[in-house]
């Protein structure tokens, strides 16, 4: 699904007869403001109810800012909001006029911006650096304004101020693009390359980036944003084909039967991909990925050919495989092909993991996969599945949840698999809507909640599905249901044909939500004997009797 084009640029500062109902104002350096900065894009983000004030200038740190009174013209312009956002220039080299200690001036002048905002009564929200695109051998960024990020990560945890971690966000999201990628949102003059600031493509990202963030820390600015509609999955893409045959291999193939994974370096490799690509193909035997605890950025692929693989870790809330790209960002052209927007591809048969997450933290700004499945049985224990927009793509074949947190707002359960979720945790976010189904129309079983809870994150209320193909099954089957589920349960996606095609069905729900009495009547009740019989042996069967319950 493709999002519509943002809409002209709107200009930074309404007039004054056509005043907004709440004036966020921008304070910072060259990074925020409209030329090189993400200020511009930021602001179309509002294009209605709220005036972006930009008083960012080129070249000041946070001392410079405040001795020339460019933060007195922040408090002028009685913000109800103001963004904060210094230290590029704060640092050794630039000059007595603007050089700041982070242990101490630094500081010093953050808490003053923040009480002074309080003063005058506005919100204030600090932001840490955008980081500089400086790239070391092992393709990580060395990042020269930690120090900086950290004083503001201090002062806002001391004052209870609204954070918004700008500098740990784009590090993850230039790693997540690579190098090469990353070039392609730097300005370019006749000196060369500039890796501190954006060109449009960049700005447009990080203004979209840190409008979601405020929305997600500043509540009161939710309903602010210009929501931009996603228009149906196109009824002309086909269904997802025949799975290809892998590769032959050798049966006698084998891996080493345990593969260690860690950031710190004290296991046999750094990043995922790499043990990954040291799975021999075809693997006969099973082969376990351990996978320390840690931040693991990038794209990963598990082809075809690499089966019976699992990715184990300690625990799903310390051991994360994470992504920064929607599929419209700039990607990585180390990625394969056909996996853009993607974090975790999962080809091959036979795949495991336990005790992982998986996340895209893209936000608010087109389709973006935490995980996209495609391999035959499948298997996803005590794992969290975290993004907005698709998170989840299970494409293909059989898949098997159980225990696992999956979250987002759009369709963000979607896909063609039969895939059986096993008392899950399926969070909704701002709404939206659950599913998005597009089973094909010979398979008796699309996806199967059982036992599961549906929860929110808010009280923005959310349809259980809406059918991307005619034939969409889905059914949610003794599963407790906050108040956010809509009382109708069930969208078209604007096509009334839908209704005499899709399989939507519910059995002993409970919960607020849980209520079937004003359900759309095109969504049928099961039968206490339909509901029965689903269970995931039964589901997941096939033709070779795969029962994903039963432990080797």
């Amino acid at each position: 699904m493709v999002l519509a084009a943002h809409a002209p640029a709107q200009p930074a500062t309404a007039p004054a007869t056509q005043r907004a109902r709440l004036t966020i104002v921008l304070a910072g350096d060259s990074t925020v403001t409209d030329k090189v900065g993400w200020g511009a894009p930021f602001a179309r983000c509002f294009p209605e109810g709220a005036e972006v004030v930009n008083v960012a200038q080129a070249g000041r740190s946070s001392k410079s800012f405040i001795d020339e009174g460019h933060w007195q013209k922040c408090l002028d312009a009685r913000p109800a909001i103001v963004l904060i956002q210094f230290g590029h220039n704060d640092q050794p080299g630039k000059g007595p006029e603007r050089e700041t200690d982070p242990a101490t001036t630094y500081r010093a002048h953050l808490s003053r911006f923040v009480d002074e905002a309080r003063a005058a009564g506005a919100t204030p929200v600090l932001l840490t650096p955008l980081s500089r695109r400086t790239w070391g051998d092992d393709a990580r960024i060395r990042s020269t304004l930690e120090p900086y990020a950290a004083a503001v990560r201090d002062v806002a945890a001391g004052k209870k101020t609204a954070l918004i971690d700008l500098h740990a966000r784009s590090i993850d999201a230039y790693e997540s693009m690579g190098a090469a990628a990353a070039e392609t949102i730097s300005p370019r003059d006749d000196k060369g390359v500039d890796h501190t600031h954006l060109n449009e493509i960049g700005a447009t990202y990080f203004g979209a980036l840190v409008a979601d963030e405020l929305r997600r820390v500043v509540p009161l600015t939710a309903g602010l944003f210009r929501l931009i509609a996603e228009p149906p999955r196109q009824p002309t893409q086909t269904q997802p084909a025949a799975r290809p045959a892998a590769p032959a291999a050798p049966q006698t193939a084998r891996g080493p039967a345990t593969l260690v994974v860690a950031a710190d370096g004290s296991g046999e490799f750094t990043a995922v991909q790499a043990a990954v690509d040291a799975v021999a193909p075809g693997n006969a035997d099973r082969t376990t990925i351990r996978i320390k605890p840690g931040r693991y950025v990038g794209p990963v692929l598990v082809p075809r050919e690499k089966t019976n693989v699992s990715f184990v870790g300690d625990s799903a809330e310390t051991t994360i495989l994470t992504y920064a790209l929607n599929v419209r960002a700039p990607q990585n052209p180390a990625s394969p092909a056909g996996v853009r927007g993607t974090g975790v591809v999962i080809r091959g048969d036979g795949f495991e993991a336990e005790n992982l997450t998986f996340e895209n933290t893209s936000g608010d700004h087109g389709q973006a996969m935490a995980l996209r499945t495609e391999g035959d049985r499948g298997v996803y224990r005590r794992c969290r599945l975290i993004g907005w927009q698709d998170t989840l793509l299970a494409h293909s074949r059989r898949q098997y949840f159980v225990d696992c947190t999956i979250e987002g707002r759009v369709d963000f359960i979607y896909g063609a698999a039969t895939a059986v979720f096993d008392r899950c945790d399926i969070r909704s976010k701002n709404g939206g809507y659950v599913t998005a189904a597009s089973t094909l129309e010979n398979e008796p079983f699309g996806f199967v909640f059982l036992d599961c809870r549906l929860t929110s994150a808010d009280s923005a209320p959310a349809y259980l599905g809406r059918p991307w193909r005619p034939f969409a099954g889905v059914a949610f089957v003794r599963c407790d249901m906050g108040a956010h589920v809509r009382p109708e349960g069930w969208h078209n996606w604007g096509k009334p044909d839908n209704e005499r095609t899709a399989r939507y069905g519910e059995f002993g729900s409970t919960g607020p939500g849980g209520s079937t009495q004003a359900r759309v009547a095109w969504a049928k009740p099961l039968s206490p004997e339909q509901a029965a019989v689903l269970t995931p042996g039964f589901i997941l069967r096939g033709a070779d009797g795969w029962d994903p319950t039963r432990r080797r």
